[in-house]
């Protein structure tokens, strides 16, 4: 969000809440495929409008980025701004359609990540299908993660296990998503 300057600060209660300027923004959450607002607590888009940037203003600026707003309009900090929960969820061009399901790679990951044993993983997409490969001494593992996918999702996905050190790793960003 370059384009508009800070917009949020983190809540001194809530480590994983933001609390969006208001006296700088109008604020709004949309749904991303209709641009039509919606209630406070669902997933949506945040759009910025500016209030005090005067050389370079911005009008129902889509941010892209996936936000939730706290159900409750008073935070226990006492602020009374927008809260956004979780503060960033994710990407609206992150989001991936596997069989009628909107999933987002942040929220995969995070599935992943709460499994320590597994080291390494890919995720392979394709004709709305997706696998997950990971690299993990304990088989069992996979029947875990599968379980946990299809809880969250409610969609049935192929975890295998694979050799150490077989999947690609960069000393930047890992390529974890594959298109094929």
């Amino acid at each position: 969000m370059t384009e508009v300057g800070p917009v949020s600060y983190e809540c001194p209660k809530n480590p994983c809440r933001l609390h969006v300027m208001e006296e700088s923004f109008i604020a709004e959450i949309v749904d991303p495929k209709t641009g039509a607002s919606i209630a406070r607590g669902q997933r949506g888009e945040l759009v910025l409008t500016t209030l005090v940037r005067a050389g370079s203003p911005v009008f129902r600026y889509r941010t892209g980025d996936l936000v939730q707003a706290r159900v409750q309009p008073e935070c226990n900090c006492g602020s009374r701004e927008l809260s956004l929960e979780g503060g960033i969820l994710g990407r609206v061009d992150d989001m991936v359609l596997v069989r009628g399901v909107n999933v987002f790679p942040s929220a995969v990951e995070e599935i992943i990540r709460s499994f320590p044993e597994v080291s390494e993983f890919r995720v392979t997409l394709k004709n709305s299908e997706m696998e997950i490969e990971i690299e993990c001494a304990r088989e069992s593992v996979a029947g875990a993660l599968q379980k946990a996918m299809q809880t969250t999702f409610a969609l049935r996905v192929p975890v295998r296990v694979v050799a150490a050190n077989s999947l690609p790793r960069s000393e930047m960003k890992s390529k974890r998503w594959v298109r094929a």
